[in-house]
């Protein structure tokens, strides 16, 4: 085998790519910076232990490693999201708010076929603001942070985790169905999602987790699904905040669509998701959301929302 052999899914970037990856990574900080984002940077290792707060997935997607110090596992920063977030409860005696954004590379174990597990990842968390305007602020600028990038046609995919977990919560699932529930609406598969709620005897709940597969679309959805869950006032009030959202976000001229069965993501995430799309990209250029709670370790109902993209993902797809 030669030596020059890179890993699966792993490769460099020459000259042109790095220099296009560089100047995307300055103007992007260079962005943050004026609306307040101050930089950091996470070490690039952490101890294993930490990651198994965060879900099982991220987990999983972390490269492990054993400390010839300590002996103990580290684990090879895959997230910064939530390494930042571990910044964040350093900061707070400082501030109770706190805005923090970062540009670096992360490691994942798997990864799309189409993906390499090297990412440069770069983002913003905004920590301590649960109002919904805070939501508005950071999907605001990873608007301004896509155009700035050249990306048009942008579609922004909204989900609000709160519906689908209420209704999954009143079913009391078994751990596994919960896990086979969640696999079965991401893939709009109503099916087995049938088949797996017929072991219970919640046939309200059932049919309106069954009905949830086909809400998405436009602005519209948003009042299929007070009539769906009717007489929830929680629900309700989740609604008029997507409402509220949805006025601001509709004047910065991209398409915005609602998916309330489209619950992927890290198993920290909660509230309010999204996804961002254009038609020149052949899968999401950019996720984010609200993963309310991720400290509570420090304090409890610490409110965070946030977004990041992979530039080498973007750049690779320009084929520049």
């Amino acid at each position: 085998m030669s030596q020059w052999l890179l890993p699966e899914n792993v490769e460099d970037f020459l000259p042109r790519q790095a220099k296009q990856l560089e100047i995307y990574r300055r103007q992007l900080l260079d962005l943050y910076a004026k609306n307040g984002y101050e930089l950091v940077m996470p070490s690039l290792l952490e101890y294993a232990d930490s990651l198994n707060a965060f879900g099982k997935d991220l987990d999983l997607d972390t490269f492990k490693v054993v400390d010839q110090l300590s002996g103990r596992m580290m684990g090879v920063s895959s997230d910064l999201t939530t390494q930042t977030s571990r910044i964040d409860s350093q900061l707070m005696k400082e501030s109770n708010l706190n805005k923090l954004c970062y540009a670096g590379p992360v490691l994942r174990t798997k990864t799309a076929l189409t993906k390499s597990r090297e990412l440069y990842q770069v983002g913003i968390e905004y920590f301590g603001n649960s109002d919904i305007a805070a939501d508005i602020e950071v999907q605001t600028i990873l608007i301004n942070s896509l155009k700035l990038l050249n990306i048009n046609n942008i579609t922004l995919d909204i989900n609000h985790l709160d519906v689908c977990n209420q209704l999954i919560l009143e079913l009391a699932l078994s751990e596994e169905d919960r896990t086979d529930v969640s696999e079965a609406l991401i893939i709009k598969d109503k099916a087995a999602l049938k088949k797996i709620l017929n072991r219970y005897d919640k046939n309200v709940a059932s049919k309106q987790l069954v009905e949830l597969v086909d809400l998405y679309g436009d602005k519209d959805v948003l009042d299929q699904i007070v009539k769906l869950i009717p007489g929830n006032k929680e629900i309700k009030s989740t609604i008029d905040k997507l409402k509220s959202l949805y006025e601001v976000l509709i004047k910065t001229d991209i398409k915005i669509s609602f998916d309330f069965s489209d619950i992927r993501g890290y198993q920290y995430h909660s509230g309010l998701i999204f996804s961002a799309y254009s038609s020149n990209y052949s899968t999401a250029i950019a996720q984010g959301g609200r993963y309310d709670n991720i400290n509570n370790h420090y304090k409890n109902n610490r409110a965070a929302t946030g977004f990041s993209m992979d530039l080498r993902f973007i750049i690779n797809q320009m084929k520049v």
